[in-house]
């Protein structure tokens, strides 16, 4: 008990030590940390609330709502998400519950159509029912792509014919919606249609269109080889391989030349532009030469020797036209009386013509024509002109005789814009300096009053302990005095010196009674 008495007494004299606006500061302090342990427990004993399903359909909504108010589960909705919140403890449990009555759906409805047979089904109602399942299947499947929000399938399935020129193709069409932030790449959208494709008898895959929210047909993106796919600011951007080869090729030309440039004439000095042709036909060239052997003739390939020889009465071979000597082994005698010799040889010779071929194959991607435009800030004469245009010729690989173009100029920049810009981000720089400097300067000064203060308080209050207690209207001693001279302003002068006249006379009246005496006799 005593020591509770003193814990009292101390508090009490502790709380009237303080002054008023430090009674308040404690006050206040501690209404707000009340309050705030306050609120800290409601908080805390509050139960949370975590999402069971999020993104969910509308039907999928009344069905889980429906579910939960006859189950007595408390729950919460989320418009801004789709979502139904649940207390945290309760939120597993009610996920294996409501999975057993296969919800949520989707919004779709797939196979478990048929969990429940229907009798009575015409042949109609049986394919259409097929087709909603099978379509609530495969919308459920490309749901799954992370970039995919939400897909719906549609499916036709024309009748069988009897004959397979009047037969029609299965056809598909599929709505995606993309997740904020998503896009979806060339790959994805070929993964759809091929899904979709393989999931339908008779369903080719050019017979399935794809088409975002956004009403972009992205299945039309994939029918030619040729196109890639970029980002842009409008989502997807399409280019074809070969306008995207000259674009690498034009910037890689402009950066190298422009480095050349800008170390010569400075940044910003010099704009080039560079437009490339590259050819992308592929072509072959088939050569055949016949080349003759080193006597002016080819390689002998054949030879083929005749000889004919004749003695006898008649005319040789090969006489005057007739029967005579066109018919064989017809001799007519001459009447010359004498016998006739004949003798002949012929030779025919077959020569190999010596061939040489070759076949060149040019590869696509070569360059076909080349132009390039640098213009320079400043005043350029002939000579300056020309070696310029000489090393910029050789950086970009200039040939004239394919029918490259190559133009240099100098002229004045107008920088007007720029230093205007330039000028007024240095003012907004100077301004946020100026700012700055003088935020800093009041934030000292501030700190420094503040300083100033507390110390000044901390001495008068150490005066004030130093003071008599006394009597109220006593003043420090010259002890006091000479120890602490700030005494002298906070009591005066005048009051100081009164004071310890007094004190000198009480203490010595006979010195101070001889001292007046003496003033007196000096002025009679």
């Amino acid at each position: 008990m005593d020591k509770i008495r003193q814990f009292g007494e101390w508090l009490k004299a502790f709380w009237g030590s303080l002054q008023r606006w430090q009674k308040l500061s404690l006050v206040g302090a501690s209404a707000l940390v009340l309050c705030s342990l306050v609120l800290l427990v409601v908080w805390a004993g509050r139960p949370a609330y975590e999402p069971l399903f999020s993104g969910l359909e509308v039907e999928d909504q009344a069905s889980i709502v429906a579910y939960l108010k006859e189950q007595k589960i408390p729950f919460r909705n989320d418009p801004a998400a789709n979502a139904i919140l649940l207390p945290r403890e309760k939120v597993y449990e009610t996920r294996l519950a409501l999975a057993q009555q296969g919800l949520p759906k989707g919004g779709v409805v797939g196979f478990e159509l048929f969990d429940q047979p229907k009798m009575g089904m015409s042949d109609f109602q049986q394919k259409v029912a097929y087709s909603r399942a099978l379509e609530g299947e495969l919308a459920r499947t490309i749901g799954q792509i992370e970039a995919v929000k939400f897909a719906r399938v549609n499916i036709v399935i024309p009748e069988q014919r009897l004959f397979l020129e009047q037969q029609q193709p299965s056809t598909a069409s599929v709505l995606v919606r993309l997740k904020e932030g998503q896009e979806i790449g060339q790959e994805q959208v070929k993964g759809i249609v091929h899904l979709v494709a393989r999931s339908v008898e008779g369903l080719n895959p050019e017979d399935v269109t794809v088409v975002d929210t956004a009403g972009k047909v992205l299945s039309d993106l994939i029918q030619d080889d040729s196109l890639i796919y970029m980002s842009g600011s409008d989502g997807r951007a399409v280019s074809s391989v070969q306008r995207e080869l000259e674009r690498q090729q034009e910037q890689e030309l402009e950066r190298k030349v422009r480095l050349m440039l800008e170390k010569v004439f400075g940044p910003g000095k010099a704009v080039v532009r560079v437009r490339v042709d590259l050819d992308f036909d592929k072509k072959s060239t088939s050569r055949k030469e016949f080349i003759p052997g080193p006597n002016g003739k080819g390689v002998v390939r054949s030879q083929q020797n005749t000889e004919e020889s004749y003695v006898g009465p008649g005319m040789p071979p090969g006489g005057a036209p007739g029967t005579t000597t066109n018919i064989p082994g017809y001799v007519v005698n001459t009447g010359t009386g004498g016998n006739v010799e004949y003798n002949r040889t012929d030779t025919v010779t077959n020569f190999d013509i010596t061939t040489q071929e070759s076949q060149q194959v040019a590869t696509p991607g070569a360059i076909r024509r080349l132009s390039a435009s640098v213009l320079v800030d400043g005043t350029l004469n002939a000579q300056q002109t020309q070696s310029l245009k000489d090393s910029v010729a050789a950086a970009i690989g200039f040939n004239q005789l394919r029918g490259d173009q190559l133009v240099i100029q100098g002229m004045k920049f107008d920088t007007t814009l720029a230093d205007q810009l330039l000028a007024q981000m240095e003012a907004e720089q100077r301004q946020k300096v100026i700012l700055a400097l003088v935020g800093a300067a009041l934030l000292l000064l501030i700190m420094g009053a503040g300083i100033f203060l507390w110390i000044r308080r901390r001495r008068l209050a150490a005066l004030r302990r130093l003071m008599p207690k006394e009597e109220g209207d006593q003043v420090p001693s010259l002890k006091d005095l000479l120890e602490h001279p700030e005494l002298m302003t906070s009591q005066g002068e005048l009051a100081i010196l009164e004071e310890q006249l007094r004190v000198y006379a009480t203490n010595n009246p006979e010195e101070v009674a001889n001292l007046i005496k003496n003033w007196l006799a000096e002025d009679l």
